[in-house]
């Protein structure tokens, strides 16, 4: 792999990285710094790359893909040599196909992928290439989450989803309370996995004597 400066589709400079080996069988990897992955569970990978058509090349160990991996780890520890540069110990996460090929469509490809039930601290990735001629051109690395929320005289916090759907517990917006007589949970809202909040609140907060709902705050 070869750092080198290039082009993207609007032309603009960036720094990308190439391989292009149609002739040899090897495996050649390409790994990033360590990735932490904070509050999430779930990360998604965003690829955008080039890759040249095999018919162009005439070698018979061409090839138009590429492989995903990634080696969870607790800590920024790798070295020139670990984790080894070999399929085990990472964990495969995907062979990625080019939908457009260079040479008939210069478009550049976007893959999105997934990795789930995370539970280290962190991970680094790691791209490895056998007979691809090809370019990264970005990878980005990101997760989902709710923003704070304030509906229903209650509010939500910032919540990451671990599933599906998350549950997320608010409290009473000032001025606001649940009703003395009523033996109900604090409010509750579902968080989707897409970072969207799903639904309506489960929420029993109403006004405070002599406050009013104005807009939806409490006033």
């Amino acid at each position: 792999w070869d750092e080198v400066s290039g082009l993207d589709d609007e032309s603009n400079s960036v720094r990308t990285y190439e391989i292009c080996t149609p002739d040899s069988p090897s495996s050649f990897w390409l790994r990033t710094r360590w990735i932490p992955r904070r509050s999430a569970t779930t990360l998604y990978v965003e690829i955008r790359f080039s890759m040249i058509d095999c018919s162009r090349m005439n070698q018979r160990h061409c090839r138009e893909t590429f492989t995903l991996y990634y080696y969870p780890a607790e800590r920024d520890e790798a070295t020139p040599t670990h984790p080894a540069w070999m399929e085990n110990p990472y964990v495969k996460a995907a062979t990625v196909a080019a939908d457009h090929l260079s040479g008939y469509d210069k478009r550049s490809n976007i893959k999105l992928l997934r990795l789930e039930q995370l539970r280290k601290a962190g991970l680094y990735l790691a791209f490895q290439s056998q007979g691809a001629c090809m370019a990264l051109l970005a990878v980005r690395v990101f997760y989902r989450k709710c923003p704070p929320l304030r509906r229903a005289f209650a509010s939500f916090p910032e919540t990451v989803p671990h599933s599906l759907v998350e549950q997320a517990q608010g409290v009473c917006v000032e001025n606001a309370v649940a009703p003395p007589t009523e033996h109900s949970p604090p409010p509750r809202m579902l968080c989707g996995e897409d970072g969207q909040w799903v639904g309506q609140p489960t929420s029993s907060c109403a006004c405070r004597p002599g406050y009013e709902a104005q807009d939806t705050d409490v006033r």
